[in-house]
């Protein structure tokens, strides 16, 4: 059998269908730092995202098509969002072992509403 097929099919995998989209992208990551009053030797360096509406989406909080619980965590998740709308979505930096974050796009000419996708989660050991 071929190689890559096997290996797909040996991780877990979860179809979460019909995921409501809401947060948006006027958000902006902001670079910040800060030093203590009268402590010169001490400076921080932040960054922080602010501004727009921030969607986080947590694995245990999801229900796949088969009407299971995702875990609490998945080991080197990958994420592919499968549109059923004609919001545009996406994923917002790499998802964590916890969850992800997921935004639409501006409104296009005159769609205006929330994203709905089907999410395919997949678990991959990663060299």
């Amino acid at each position: 059998m071929n190689l890559t097929l096997d290996y797909l099919k040996s991780n877990r995998k979860w179809l979460v269908p019909n995921l409501m989209v809401w947060g948006n992208t006027d958000s902006c990551l902001a670079d910040f730092l800060m030093s203590e009053i009268g402590s010169p030797k001490r400076v921080v360096f932040s960054s922080n995202v602010i501004g727009g509406r921030n969607q986080v989406i947590n694995y245990a909080d999801l229900i796949d098509s088969n009407g299971n619980i995702l875990p609490a965590q998945i080991a080197d998740p990958v994420i592919i969002i499968i549109p059923r709308n004609q919001a545009h979505c996406f994923l917002i930096g790499r998802p964590s072992p916890t969850g992800f974050k997921i935004a639409r796009g501006e409104a296009e000419s005159d769609w205006v509403g929330e994203g709905l996708v089907d999410v395919l989660i997949m678990e991959v050991d990663l060299p």
